[in-house]
């Protein structure tokens, strides 16, 4: 009896390719985020009808996702404990908030962080997380670009996302991920379906030291920031 195998045929052929640098730090950064965690999730549709409203009329046009970043950074402040990390048997919670902004570049996904985001102008915080995200896509990033983040919103709007489950990195206690801005008929405070753009945010978190109602509330604030937009782009920076 032969030991030869036929040759595979096209359909059965595979073809391996080798791990990028940063796709091998990717693998080895999540598998220690979903083995060290104990993660759940809560989520919200947010009406986004004041950011359009503002980013229309305000004299400097800035993205959604320097909105959503500013809710963001505003809300931490009042919920600390979703911008700390657990180590042991203690909550370690910085006196600032580090913004990890999750980047997509041709071989995977890098995070470059917005060190202070809470103590930033609306200005301001939207030039920084736009050179973060330019010096991510030209591969300019260096060590302290991408260390000491407390928080990470994660926008996968622009490729249609509705919702997904997004990991928190390690030693982040939580994740925002954040879809697409849809026109969806949402009723009115007299029940008749009113057309409004709505947009899905959700937050993975680390239950061992953040509970489901803490989360919820955090989101609650998010939405409220984002609610008056104006507000929000005016005081920036004034949070602590």
């Amino acid at each position: 009896m032969s030991d030869e195998r036929e040759a595979p045929t096209p359909e059965q052929a595979e073809t391996a390719h080798r791990l990028t640098r940063l796709q091998r730090a990717m693998a080895k950064t999540m598998t220690q985020a979903v083995t060290t965690a104990a993660l759940s999730q809560v989520a919200r549709d947010i009406d986004m009808s004041s950011v359009q409203h503002d980013r229309a009329s305000a004299a400097q046009r800035s993205s959604i996702n320097t909105y959503l970043l500013a809710a963001v950074a505003t809300s931490l402040v009042r919920h600390p404990m979703l911008n700390g990390r657990l180590e042991e048997r203690a909550v370690i919670v910085p006196n600032q908030v580090n913004l990890g902004i999750a980047v997509s570049v041709p071989d995977g996904l890098v995070v470059p962080i917005v060190h202070g985001a809470d103590r930033l102008s609306f200005a301001e915080l939207d030039n920084a997380a736009s050179v973060a995200a330019n010096k991510a896509r030209n591969g300019k990033l260096a060590f302290p670009d991408v260390e000491g983040g407390t928080f990470t919103v994660s926008n996968l709007g622009m490729f249609g996302i509705d919702g997904g489950f997004a990991i928190p990195p390690p030693h982040q206690g939580a994740i925002l991920l954040v879809g697409r801005v849809r026109d969806s008929f949402v009723p009115n405070d007299e029940g008749s379906p009113v057309l409004k753009p709505m947009c899905w945010c959700g937050l993975s978190f680390d239950h061992r030291f953040i509970d489901g109602a803490a989360a919820a509330r955090f989101l609650l604030d998010i939405d409220a920031a984002l609610g008056d937009a104006t507000q929000l782009r005016e005081n920036l920076g004034g949070t602590r």
